[in-house]
């Protein structure tokens, strides 16, 4: 049964959880039992990919939790451990609520996950009672901080993003760290932090939305395009948040009102786009949607377009004074449906059911930033996308395992 947040039970028991470590008495080492955990359950992380997965970004759906493993599990009082050389390691993850009605949907975490590997955590959690775990944060998100610019700004420690009337900007970092709780500082030109590395005028930026009614496009970025509602629904410490629903748009398939979750993830510099095209009409469900982000289109650039590889990446000038930048679209290549690149921009079109959710990921690298390649230029770039692509579209799956 799902729980209710109820009222934080003290701070001993989350310094506990915090410090948790090889604590011993009597000779015996003692778990979350002892500082108020009743129950737990296994996570099983598998990596069917021959490559290492480095900081890789886990979504955990809560309902399957509870279906599978824990009718009664918990998300206002629950901690995941590492348990694999006999001493409790806790794991920071956090609990979001997508929907705001209060019950959490979803718990994100990042891990390594080796070559051909299965990671096994321990999640443990006491069906009433809450408190709150602080943790040193990696992503944080806002909404707008000045009028006319931003309705909203999302970030890890390697790289943010901005939302500005659809479209989608990114600041380069010249060191890890969080830079948004410090707007409305200018954010034209260099600042001791980075720069602002890419011009949105006139363009999709990159990877704000377009949907298509038949052959015509409906973009939904630019001064004549429906605003869309922003609501941040995290702030961390892992994954920030931010959720973009547009109006009802005419296509093909009927009338259809986007929902985009845009995310950030600790110690990774891209941004994931979680969208889902609800149909207004019940009829409309199951039917074939096409959809897709643009990216503009850079001076001087060189392009890789990889369909069948799921990516589209380019490198060129970026914003007068930032010198160079890298942009890019990762996508799955069963969604692929062509491209569209009359414009500014080069639209990676894809097509999937209407009622269902679709992922896909966007990336930024300024020459002289944290998150740029070894070797900033096109060719470097093109090689840092090609390899993120083999690992965001790695099918990792967490099975749950009852004690």
């Amino acid at each position: 049964m799902r729980q209710l947040r109820q009222r934080t039970t003290g701070l001993a028991l989350l310094a506990a959880v915090i410090s948790l470590g090889p604590v011993r008495a009597a000779g015996q080492a003692f778990g979350p039992e002892a500082i108020g955990f009743t129950k737990h359950f296994a996570l099983d992380i598998v990596n069917p990919s021959p490559l290492t997965l480095e900081d890789h970004a886990i979504v955990i759906d809560v309902d399957a939790i509870r279906a599978s493993a824990a009718s009664d599990f918990n998300t206002y009082m629950y901690a995941i451990f590492d348990n694999a050389r006999g001493e409790y390691a806790l794991v920071v993850s956090q609990a979001d609520d997508l929907d705001g009605d209060r019950y959490h949907d979803e718990i994100a975490l990042v891990r390594t996950l080796p070559a051909s590997s299965t990671t096994r955590l321990l999640c443990y959690y006491t069906p009433e009672r809450s408190y709150q775990l602080m943790a040193t944060s990696k992503a944080f998100a806002r909404g707008g901080w000045e009028p006319g610019g931003a309705g909203a700004g999302w970030e890890s420690n390697l790289a943010a993003y901005k939302f500005v009337g659809g479209r989608i900007g990114f600041y380069g970092k010249l060191e890890s760290g969080l830079i948004l709780r410090t707007f409305p500082a200018a954010e034209a030109g260099a600042k001791e932090w980075g720069r602002d590395a890419l011009d949105l005028e006139g363009s999709a930026g990159l990877g704000g939305l377009s949907l298509w009614d038949g052959a015509g496009r409906v973009p939904l970025y630019g001064p004549s395009a429906p605003a869309a509602e922003l609501i941040v629904i995290s702030t961390g410490p892992v994954r920030a948040l931010v959720k973009a629903t547009y109006p009802a748009v005419k296509t093909a398939a009927g009338e259809i009102v986007p929902t985009v979750f845009h995310s950030a993830f600790a110690d990774n510099a891209y941004s994931r786009q979680d969208i889902v095209l609800a149909p207004k009409a019940r009829a409309t469900r199951g039917t074939s949607v096409t959809f897709g982000p643009g990216v503009r289109k850079l001076i001087g650039e060189a392009s890789a377009v990889e369909p069948s590889k799921g990516y589209v990446a380019a490198w060129g000038r970026g914003a007068a004074g930032a010198g160079e930048i890298g942009l890019a679209v990762v996508f799955d290549p069963g969604l692929y449906a062509g491209l569209d690149e009359e414009g500014p921009d080069r639209i990676v079109k894809l097509a999937a059911p209407a009622g269902v959710t679709s992922t896909y990921w966007v990336a930024g690298a300024w020459e002289r930033g944290v998150a740029a390649p070894a070797s900033p230029d096109a060719k470097g770039w093109a090689r840092r996308i090609a390899d993120l692509a083999v690992r965001l579209l790695s099918p990792v799956k967490v099975e749950f395992k009852a004690p």
